[in-house]
């Protein structure tokens, strides 16, 4: 519920047009309420605070890697760093086509690799890296960074 309430009181203040701490502790007060509330009358349900936790650590996470993807393809473009570009098939736990298309989504965006295929099964994706140490590290990276994230976003 902090985390739904902090979120609140930024879209409050984002609604008052000004980000002072008077409106972003009025709006933290008024999100804590309405959230309360809807948690008492079993209408919000109890995965959304999970959710947004989850969303906010695949966002997190995103972040950084988007950030040390910049870093690498610039020194590459410098010269500093071999490339090393392969295609390898990343083996799926992901199933909905809402889970596949936001890990599709977040590998595309992300600097030095793209997704460039889906199996007919569904069941692999096929992903173009830049930098390649070996497949099985390349599959670990992307199943146990994006796609555990977007699996837990997804529960």
């Amino acid at each position: 519920m902090l985390l739904g309430s902090i979120l609140l009181a930024l879209a409050w203040a984002a609604l008052r047009g000004e980000l002072t701490l008077t409106n972003l502790v009025v709006g933290y007060l008024i999100g804590y309420g309405v959230l309360t509330l809807l948690a008492r009358g079993g209408v919000m349900p109890s995965t959304l605070a999970s959710r947004t936790t989850h969303a906010v650590a695949l966002a997190a996470f995103f972040a950084r890697e988007l950030l040390v993807a910049n870093f690498r393809v610039a020194a590459d473009v410098l010269g500093k760093h071999r490339i090393r570009p392969a295609v390898v098939g990343i083996p799926l736990d992901v199933t909905s086509d809402g889970e596949i298309l936001l890990l599709s989504m977040l590998i595309n965006i992300t600097p030095g690799s793209v997704t460039i295929d889906l199996s007919d099964d569904r069941q692999t994706l096929y992903v173009h890296v830049m930098h390649m140490e070996s497949a099985d590290a390349t599959r670990r990276e992307i199943k146990d960074g994006f796609e555990r994230r977007v699996k837990l976003l997804f529960e």
